[in-house]
């Protein structure tokens, strides 16, 4: 399940010429970091921050923006909630 939804996410990122830079999983969840600009509800684009975006077990997928800042991982959740990684945690994801 997990390989279909990460392969489904993959495949919307290559439409949008984003790159997945890494992924990590934490607190029940996997954490996708792309190279695509991230873009609020309004569609005008969020500068310094770039398209994340997680999934759950069961599969219900979130959108995220991140911001790398020295070598953390800011993601900004539309909820409004924040989390702080280390860069350290993302892996390069695998294909």
């Amino acid at each position: 399940m997990k390989l279909l939804i990460f392969s489904i996410a993959f495949m919307i990122c290559q439409f949008g010429q984003a790159e997945v830079l890494g992924q990590m999983t934490a607190m029940g969840q996997v954490y996708v970091i792309t190279s695509e600009v991230c873009k609020l509800a309004d569609g005008k684009e969020a500068k310094g921050w770039s398209l994340s975006y997680s999934y759950n077990a069961i599969g219900i997928a979130s959108r995220s923006c991140y911001q790398k800042y020295n070598d953390n991982i800011w993601i900004w959740e539309f909820t409004g909630r924040e989390y702080i990684y280390p860069a350290s945690f993302f892996k390069v994801a695998k294909s």
